[in-house]
């Protein structure tokens, strides 16, 4: 055996090995691409969840004040808003 021979089989094993490297980086970069994904889909999926469960929330307040506000008598209400709702600061 020469040693171009010996050369080539050395150059030709660091080949394989650089290419058994660079297969398994991206195979490793896919699946956590992959994953980045997935759980950017389940945050966005909890956060769609949060966000209608609060505007259902919002919704009931929001009707149980009217309900209130139908069944309370004018001046009731006309004190009520007077009371609660008065700039601060202000003369």
């Amino acid at each position: 055996m020469g040693i171009e021979t010996i050369i080539g089989l050395a150059a030709a094993v660091i080949a394989a090995i650089a290419g058994a490297f660079g297969l398994g980086h991206v195979r490793g970069t896919s699946k956590a691409e992959a994953k980045a994904d997935q759980q950017r889909t389940e945050d966005n999926a909890a956060a769609t969840v949060a966000v209608a469960e609060r505007r259902v929330e919002a919704t009931k307040e929001a009707s149980n004040v009217q309900q209130t506000v139908n069944h309370m008598p004018g001046d009731d209400v006309d004190r009520e808003l007077r009371d609660s709702w008065q700039r601060h600061g202000g003369s």
